[in-house]
């Protein structure tokens, strides 16, 4: 089999153009407008914007920390619900603490831009704001929880920065019925006092991982998902992102990527098996190029699991550890043996 390749086009400044036209394709610069609700029968009627709105699912989610903790954070909306969330792994301990708070869903701000705008939530016990401001390279994060139990309190305030290149996305599940996404990855600084404890992030040991996200997601969901990374003086900056999803045309459309020395670059689709040996779980996630060969190994796991009939939740995160390899586009092999990170089974209808 020859060598895969993805057209990776030039910026756009809208997700939608004037015709109504979702403009898909892979993009390595973020779009300024995203106006998922000026396209075009997207859902297959002339609905107005308020039922469209209702119909997309948005949500911005980071991945961060270093060497000590591992974090998952996001402002989710489905419209019919929202939750806003913070999971904090600590590694030296294998302690997983976990923050959640429902809400109303126009209680949330989700974003409108990566050059500036926000993603939050704000109520007496929990706060989480992430401020995008592409226009000076920067995404600010701020997370204060009070605990109503015996989890510890959290204050969280970083900056990471972007400078590697991103993954953007505009992918279609049908005609003209969009998917977006924004992934960067970062250098990070800041602070996490987790309790009584102070854990610094230096920005040459420390990343974060951005996923700005909204699509028209069909009313039964499922996708697969992984990211890793590693941040240290020998290595630098590296890191990925696999999904497999319900777009059309995964050899044209999918968002799997490699970040390395700032770079990033498209891999091919792949595809995930789970199984699980001597009472350990294990996700096989490859591809059909020889690029992606990775074993993924869970070490602690977040669900969200219920089923009323006309809703249900069928989801796993787990955070854990990586073996295996991806392969660059000089095929060289980036060994993933110390990286870290985290995947998602998630099968829903709302």
């Amino acid at each position: 089999m020859e060598g895969y390749t993805r057209e990776v086009k030039n910026q756009i400044n809208s997700l939608v153009d004037q015709d109504g036209k979702f403009q898909f394709g892979t993009y390595n610069k973020p779009v300024k407008e995203l106006n998922m609700l000026d396209a075009k029968k997207p859902l297959g009627f002339p609905f107005g914007k308020h039922f469209k709105n209702l119909r997309l699912k948005e949500w911005e989610a980071f991945q961060a920390g270093n060497q000590d903790v591992f974090m998952l954070g996001a402002v989710y909306n489905t419209k019919t619900s929202a939750l806003n969330q913070l999971s904090v792994y600590d590694k030296r301990n294998n302690k997983l603490y976990n923050y959640r708070k429902y809400c109303i869903p126009w209680k949330q701000i989700l974003s409108t831009s990566m050059y500036q705008s926000e993603s939050k939530y704000i109520s007496k016990d929990f706060m989480m704001i992430i401020y995008n401001n592409l226009e000076e390279g920067k995404i600010n994060i701020i997370v204060k929880i009070r605990s109503k139990n015996d989890l510890p309190n959290i204050k969280l305030e970083i900056t990471a920065f972007h400078l590697t290149e991103p993954i953007v996305i505009c992918q279609p599940f049908d005609t003209n019925r969009g998917l977006y996404s924004h992934k960067a990855l970062m250098n990070m600084e800041g602070i996490l006092y987790l309790g009584k404890e102070k854990i610094v992030f230096d920005k040459d040991a420390a990343f974060t991982i951005i996923d700005d996200h909204k699509g028209y997601y069909p009313n039964n969901v499922k996708y697969d998902w992984v990211t890793g990374c590693i941040n240290n003086k020998d290595t630098g900056l590296i890191g990925f992102n696999l999904t497999d999803n319900q777009i059309k045309d995964h050899e044209k459309y999918n968002e799997n990527c490699l970040w390395m020395n700032g770079n990033m670059q498209v891999l091919p689709p792949i595809k995930f098996k789970r199984s699980v040996k001597d009472d350990k779980e294990v996700w096989k996630i490859k591809d059909e190029y020889g690029m992606v060969n990775i074993l993924f190994y869970p070490l602690a796991k977040l669900k969200l699991k219920f089923n009323y009939g006309i809703i249900y939740s069928d989801y796993e995160g787990p955070m854990g550890t990586f073996r295996g390899y991806i392969k660059d586009k000089n095929d060289n092999k980036i060994m993933l043996d110390k990286f870290f990170g985290m995947g998602e089974k998630k099968r829903y209808r709302v």
